[in-house]
């Protein structure tokens, strides 16, 4: 398996482990008359690694992996294109979510039925994204994309590295690792 295909599926491993916790986060924790307070602090990191991370380098990858797949003779184009075009909503979703958090933490007054309608959208589009690419997309990868086709991509792509999940994880998101990776801890924020 080439290794920018495998680190884009170790991606999705760790993007749906991220939304697990952040769907415990915003729905189960944040609502929470007696949370701590340092949920919402937890909820700005996941949705500034949301921003950074899957926006600024994992979707820009697979675009050009998209792109050059859109070369051969795949059997449904319909779900390329699906995924190209989420990728943009994505980012959008997540701008909007940023907005909304960060509104709240600024002690701005939004309803929690627009934050959790948000949220639950959110999720969804971010958890069909990663079903529509692991079901369709990446079988199609698998089959047509010949190790020239890969010489190609590697040319355009810098190694990628995964600000969350790799061994030299940023200040910035170790609060947060510490949250996903002990989950037998109780659930309390470590900011």
């Amino acid at each position: 398996m080439n290794s920018i295909y495998r680190q884009l599926c170790l991606d999705h491993k760790n993007m749906q482990q991220m939304l697990n916790a952040f769907e415990h986060l915003l729905l189960d924790l944040f609502g929470d008359s007696e949370r701590d307070p340092n949920t919402l602090s937890l909820i700005l990191d996941a949705l500034d690694y949301f921003s950074v991370y899957p926006d600024r380098y994992h979707h820009p990858v697979e675009d050009l992996i998209l792109a050059r797949l859109l070369t051969k003779p795949v059997h449904d184009r319909n779900a390329i294109y699906e995924a190209q075009m989420q990728h943009e909503q994505i980012a959008a979703t997540t701008k909007h979510m940023c907005a909304l958090f960060y509104a709240v933490a600024n002690n701005a007054m939004v309803e929690r039925r627009v934050l959790q309608g948000a949220s639950r959208a959110y999720l969804q589009l971010q958890r069909s994204h990663i079903d529509l690419e692991n079901s369709i997309i990446f079988p199609q990868i698998e089959q047509y994309l010949q190790m020239e086709d890969w010489k190609q991509i590697r040319r355009q792509v810098e190694e990628i590295k995964d600000p969350l999940f790799n061994k030299s994880t940023k200040n910035i998101y170790e609060s947060l690792h510490e949250y996903l990776t002990q989950p037998e801890q109780p659930i309390k924020a470590f900011a």
